[in-house]
């Protein structure tokens, strides 16, 4: 009984070792067998697609060129507004406030004239009495002249004529002049009188809006002291600064025609919309700015602050951008910057779907955009977006047009339009 008991341990510990040795020798041959029994996948050319580009359509302009230039916008007419004669101020006219309107001719102020009316008629009485003066200076020397010829009579004909100065006394020239000289002088007196007379009034020079006032109805002002800062409303300027190739492209800027006048544009932006108005350039500086090296030109806009289509005036200080026209250049293209390649050239896309360079000349750049004369009639298609490498001849896929299956790349480096690889064995 003791011998069997012993037997029997040693074959359940053989069972044991084994047992996981059968069970990991049949797990490798389930997967030997699932590997060897799986299908073979077909292999298929991954198609090599022509690079994708972004492209523009070219149109022709035949517009003329536009100079842009930025500047702000200034009074053609500003001054300082005083009185030519002191005094007290009697009357403000209500238009003289900051921000206030007025017309050409219109009262702003008046200063106390009584004292001015009263010099006007003194000056008037010295004139009367001067004349009455004159009156008896001639009749006295009608009376002289005549005793003097009698004189001469007496002497005989042949007597000649004395023009010594006791002569022209006894004559009464000179007395008669001295009265007419004093004549004048008390009309001049009179003249400047009623001149002083007028200035007690303070008149607009011109239609304009007051900028700022400092003066009210009892203050005492002296001859020529500031009472406004006002400026004109008829229509107002704006300098802008061009370089020399922007202003070549102007024709007749330094005309002395005045009957020449290059039309411009200005807009300026007010309550987060842009407005336009219509003006032209007054005139160009002589001369080259020494800082920056620009010409000036003065930009001019005629009535500035009339109401048209709930347009908001044209304010002072407002910041402007202006179009100046240019010159006609012919047939030219728009082209982005982005377009443009060193050695001013662009890549074009022709029919086929090819690149092809095209030189172009530069005629004037603004910000991102280039105007370009070229011949672009056979490919106006133009490409803006970069390439790493491009080459004449070099096949592309048009961004948005083409179809990114419609083509592929042989194994010899060129394409199949229908989609085949040579040599893939594929059918039609």
């Amino acid at each position: 009984m003791t011998t069997h008991t012993q037997n029997a341990k040693p074959r359940r510990s053989m069972r044991r070792r084994i047992l996981p040795v059968l069970i990991l020798g049949g797990g490798l041959l389930a997967a030997f067998s699932l590997l060897a029994s799986r299908p073979v996948p077909e292999r298929i050319a991954t198609p090599r697609l022509a690079p994708m580009v972004t492209t523009e359509t070219l149109a022709p302009r035949d517009a003329p060129l536009l100079v842009e230039g930025t500047g702000t916008v200034r009074p053609t007419s500003e001054i300082t507004l005083s009185a030519e004669v002191g005094g007290r101020v009697v009357m403000v006219s209500p238009k003289l406030v900051r921000g206030g309107a007025f017309a050409i001719g219109d009262t702003l102020l008046k200063i106390d004239d009584r004292s001015y009316r009263n010099a006007v008629s003194i000056a008037r009485a010295e004139v009367e009495q001067r004349r009455v003066d004159v009156a008896l200076a001639a009749q006295n020397q009608a009376i002289a002249q005549r005793e003097y010829e009698l004189l001469r009579q007496r002497l005989g004909s042949a007597a000649p004529a004395d023009t010594s100065l006791a002569a022209q006394l006894a004559r009464q020239q000179p007395q008669y002049e001295a009265a007419q000289a004093s004549l004048y002088r008390a009309e001049a007196q009179l003249a400047d009188a009623e001149l002083s007379l007028t200035r007690s009034v303070v008149v607009a020079p011109f239609a304009g809006r007051v900028r700022s006032e400092t003066v009210d109805i009892g203050q005492f002002i002296s001859p020529g002291q500031a009472v406004a800062e006002i400026y004109g409303t008829d229509a107002v300027e704006v300098d802008i600064s061009l370089s020399t190739r922007q202003a070549a492209l102007i024709d007749d800027l330094w005309s002395e025609n005045e009957q020449v006048r290059i039309p411009a544009t200005v807009r300026a932006e007010f309550g987060g919309a842009w407005h336009e108005w219509e003006g032209f350039v007054e005139h160009a500086s002589g001369a080259l700015d020494e800082t920056t090296r620009t010409v000036e030109v003065v930009i001019r806009i005629p009535s500035p602050f009339a109401a048209a289509d709930a347009r908001p005036p044209l304010l002072i200080g407002s910041y402007v951008r202006a179009d100046i026209i240019g010159r006609a250049v012919g047939a030219h293209y728009a082209v982005p910057r982005s377009a443009l390649r060193e050695g001013s050239t662009v890549w074009a896309v022709t029919e086929e779907g090819t690149l092809v360079s095209r030189p172009v000349r530069v005629i004037q750049e603004i910000q991102d955009t280039v105007f370009v004369r070229a011949d672009m009639a056979a490919a106006p298609r133009i490409v803006i977006s970069d390439l790493s490498v491009m080459t004449e001849g070099m096949e592309v896929r048009i961004d948005g047009l083409d179809d990114p299956s419609a083509r592929t790349v042989r194994t010899d480096g060129t394409e199949d339009r229908d989609g085949h690889m040579a040599g893939d064995g594929g059918g039609q």
